[in-house]
């Protein structure tokens, strides 16, 4: 299982070549905002340091910032701040929101902060960016809307017990603050990949600053047909599917909210996607809209009058049945 490393100020020296063959990727403060009086919003002292040393061994890098915000104006701030901060870099993984702060986040209430995160997430996506919540397990349960999140972003959990929960969702499971890696001195945290396709997806997306810029030549784009659905092709990512049928990347987010998707959500070759501006298929496709309380199984079922044909509808639409399905998402119906 992939090893990732996360480090700031704290770890002020590093043997990044020496690191590097010990970790899968490393996940680096780029800010933080300061907790008391001042609530200042700052960059980590060794962020740039870090970047260049990783990316100068091979290893890909991610970012998180340390929030110390306690309304949304502030969390918004933050989001700004942090998008200075990245201007120009080129991130491989995902950049996450970390909320731990208990004298700014103490007392508000659930829904205060999972606004925040919302938040601070809707800036970032709209800049291009793919993005995740970290927090710890009390705070995934206590604190935060956990389930509300986890259908929107790439989760980031710390729970550092020999026995840490199981039933939260995460694709990144920090279970040590006191690692040990060659080439850096003393503990450090490390966390496990449980998303398989964690340290490709983003790229593959054309987010983090990789717009336009896919590993391999894709095959050809079919022209736009603008009101119609598009076929995922291999190389393809959001912004790239935007740039070519519908004349800008920049549109990237009506091609979202018509898919019901975010930037965070994967989409895989052959899978078949909704272009804005019109009818979505064609007269001879069936589609069915999710509802609450739906499964694979349960659609097939009602559907296609099986559930044991859920795999069948699963691969109909680039999908397989472990894939989470989401209400008011599109699904296309096998004949």
């Amino acid at each position: 299982m992939a090893q990732i490393l996360d480090v700031s100020k704290y770890q002020p020296t590093i043997h990044y070549t020496e690191a590097a063959k010990h970790i899968e990727g490393a996940i680096l403060r780029c800010g933080y905002t300061g907790w008391g009086d001042a609530n200042e919003c700052c960059p980590d002292e060794c962020f740039e340091q870090h970047y260049a040393g990783f990316k100068a061994a091979g290893v890909p890098v991610g970012a998180y910032y340390y929030s110390a915000a306690d309304t949304l104006e502030k969390a918004r701030e933050e989001a700004e701040f942090c998008k200075r901060v990245l201007a120009g870099k080129q991130l491989e993984l995902p950049v996450y929101y970390d909320l731990e702060e208990p004298r700014r986040m103490g007392a508000l209430s659930r829904a205060q902060l999972t606004a925040q995160a919302e938040a601070w997430a809707e800036v970032m996506e709209a800049a291009g960016y793919f993005v995740g919540i970290y927090a710890n397990t009390s705070w995934f349960r206590t604190k935060l809307d956990h389930a509300r999140l986890a259908k929107k972003y790439t989760l980031w959990l710390a729970d550092y017990r020999a026995q840490p929960d199981t039933q939260l969702q995460r694709d990144l499971h920090q279970y040590t603050s006191a690692g040990q890696v060659p080439g850096i001195a003393g503990g450090v945290d490390l966390s496990r990949v449980e998303r398989p396709d964690l340290l490709t997806v983003v790229k593959a997306s054309g987010l983090n600053g990789w717009a336009g810029q896919p590993d391999k030549p894709s095959a050809p784009d079919p022209q736009p047909q603008p009101g119609r659905t598009y076929t995922v092709q291999p190389g393809d990512s959001w912004w790239r599917i935007a740039d070519k049928q519908l004349g800008s990347g920049s549109r990237m987010h009506e091609l979202l909210a018509a898919n019901n998707a975010t930037a965070a959500t994967v989409i895989h070759p052959g899978q078949v996607i909704r272009l804005p501006g019109g009818a979505t298929t064609s007269p001879a496709q069936r589609t069915y809209t999710v509802q609450p309380g739906d499964s694979w199984w349960k659609i097939a079922a009602e559907q296609l009058g099986s559930g044991s044909r859920m795999q069948e509808l699963a691969a109909a639409n680039g999908r397989t049945t472990v894939d989470t399905i989401h209400p008011g998402q599109v699904l296309v119906l096998p004949g």
